[in-house]
């Protein structure tokens, strides 16, 4: 079973913190469950550096060698451009697996938040830390950065401002090598922007040289460099920065290939490639499962599955959408599309956390607003949706609702099959439709900062605009906590999208190959990545 690409979603905040739940639901009153903490996983075989072997290759596979090397360019946002970018990228802040921000220490010294009238962030940048040229990483880079991402820059059409636009000044501090960053308003998120690091100054004054057609060493600052680059091989390799100042990678070369898509499955099981980001295709993890020497990471990811429900025609009215929200089984569903990927789902009940992100809350529990189908017939009922000979009817016109299955989609179509089975059970029709339906599926990449910018659909559902506004300026924990559970369960309440699972990742790699595989939203030291000894 192949998966679909996901669709874009606008995600927002990152909550640095476990959150409680408030507020009381129009459903019956259910027991009120716990905060529940973050339940993040990686699956990187987590090593010392002492107990890795000095030097080692490890390959990638790539569909297409990088065309674009600006690493915030559009041109550059493909999978395989990041893929080659990121051991080159200055990251000056780390996240977790659960999404959660941290200074990285080979570029960031020191930070100071101050929450006023607004966050005034301070970096005291590591004073070794120098671009490929030898020229140092300063605060001029960052202010440049900043131009350049929030579109100060006459032409210039970055990927994703990603908190750049919620900043109002950038300059330098006590010292070239201190950066003080001045946001527009308080804001809880102050890290989103930062973690990347900036991009070098003088390569991002105009919109001639923010695209980057080739490699240059002057613009990076990591533990690698690109040593050689072969178009006619499909080759890229990357060897040790003899620059760096942190600790010496453990691994001399990375090797990226390019290698067609329905060839990597042999490559990898002949030994050609150590990492394969095989995906959920079960083709691919029986493929992968079989090579030798192998071991399948797996960790819980960051999209989720769920239903995009049409709020017009008979689905306007919200007591409807509430009762095919009972009717769905979202475990069953997601035990199904699971179920020869032999890994059990990890059902998701939010639109704005997933379950292994700081704060989740379970809002199926917290307001009992959760699969049950005699409940689900009792809500049909009091909403004039008679049952007649299995059948439900209003004013004479059938409930006859559409499911959206793209040909060739095969986890759509079985999710079709699912839901029309259990939504069958309350007296609902539902058609399988290749265009525009009431029900859409649909994989929702989900950012690390969750709350920064959430769903448009929040914009039309009565009081969530305020606690938007609420949630994006509040930085006192505690309170934030409160604000972001009563929007979760507000928006879960409305039922504007059913989530149905959070996805897994799946990485197969080498035997002994340590710290890398399946991070979930953690990102990668590459100077700890190598092989044990």
């Amino acid at each position: 079973m192949s998966r679909p690409r996901p669709r874009a979603r606008t995600s927002a905040l990152a909550l640095l913190f476990l959150v409680g739940c408030t507020g009381s639901p129009p459903v019956p009153e259910p027991t009120t469950p716990a905060p529940l903490p973050a339940d993040a996983e990686s699956d990187v075989n987590p090593q010392p550096r002492e107990r890795l072997r000095d030097g080692g290759l490890l390959r990638f596979p790539l569909s297409a060698l990088p065309t674009e090397w600006n690493p915030r360019h559009p041109d550059a946002a493909d999978a395989d451009t990041q893929r080659v970018l990121d051991p080159l990228a200055p990251e000056h802040l780390s996240l977790d697996a659960a999404g959660r921000a941290s200074a990285n220490p080979d570029f960031v010294t020191g930070i100071d938040v101050q929450h006023a009238e607004r966050t005034v962030v301070t970096l005291d940048l590591h004073t070794d830390a120098v671009w490929g040229d030898g020229a140092p990483v300063t605060a001029a880079d960052w202010e440049a950065t900043w131009r350049a991402a929030s579109g100060q820059v006459d032409g210039l059409e970055p990927a994703d401002p990603r908190g750049w636009d919620r900043v109002a000044e950038v300059r330098e501090g006590s010292s070239p090598r201190q950066v003080v960053i001045t946001y527009a308003g308080v804001d809880p998120d102050w890290a989103q922007p930062l973690v990347p690091g900036p991009l070098r100054g003088s390569a991002v004054t105009s919109a001639d040289t923010f695209s980057w057609g080739a490699f240059a060493r002057a613009r990076y600052a990591a533990p690698f460099q690109v040593a050689h680059l072969d178009d006619a091989q499909g080759l890229v390799t990357l060897k040790r920065n003899p620059l760096w100042w942190g600790d010496q990678p453990k691994l001399d070369t990375i090797m990226f290939r390019t290698v067609q898509p329905q060839a990597v499955a042999a490559a990898f099981q002949h030994n050609e490639l150590d990492v394969w980001e095989t995906g959920t295709s079960v083709d691919r993890l029986q493929q992968s499962r079989a090579a030798a020497d192998t071991t399948l990471r797996t960790a819980p990811g960051t999209t989720g599955r769920s239903l995009h429900l049409s709020t017009s025609g008979p689905l306007a009215d919200p007591a409807l959408r509430r009762a095919i929200l009972m009717a769905i089984d979202r475990t069953e569903v997601g035990a199904v599309d699971l179920g020869d990927l032999r890994t059990p789902p990890r059902t998701w009940s939010s639109t704005v956390l997933l379950p292994t992100q700081p704060g989740y809350i379970d809002q199926a529990r917290a307001t009992g607003l959760a699969t049950d189908p005699a409940r689900a017939g009792d809500a049909l009922d009091e909403a004039g949706w008679e049952l007649a000979s299995g059948r439900r009817t209003k004013d004479g016109q059938p409930l006859d609702l559409t499911f959206r299955t793209p040909e060739g989609d095969e986890l759509a179509a079985a999710e079709f099959e699912t839901v029309a089975e259990q939504l069958a059970a309350v007296g609902i029709r539902l058609r399988a439709v290749t265009g525009p339906a009431d029900l859409t599926p649909a994989s929702v990449p989900v950012s690390a900062f969750p709350l920064a910018r959430l769903p448009e659909e929040a914009a039309s559902v009565p009081g969530a605009g305020d606690l938007v506004a609420l949630v994006g300026a509040e930085h006192d924990q505690v309170r934030r906590a409160d604000q972001a559970s009563q929007l979760a369960r507000l928006l879960w309440q409305e039922v504007i999208e059913i989530p149905l699972y959070q996805e897994p990742q799946f990485v197969a790699v080498r035997n002994g190959l340590a710290n890398l595989g399946a991070p979930g939203f953690a990102t990668t030291d590459w100077e700890d990545v190598g092989w044990t000894s």
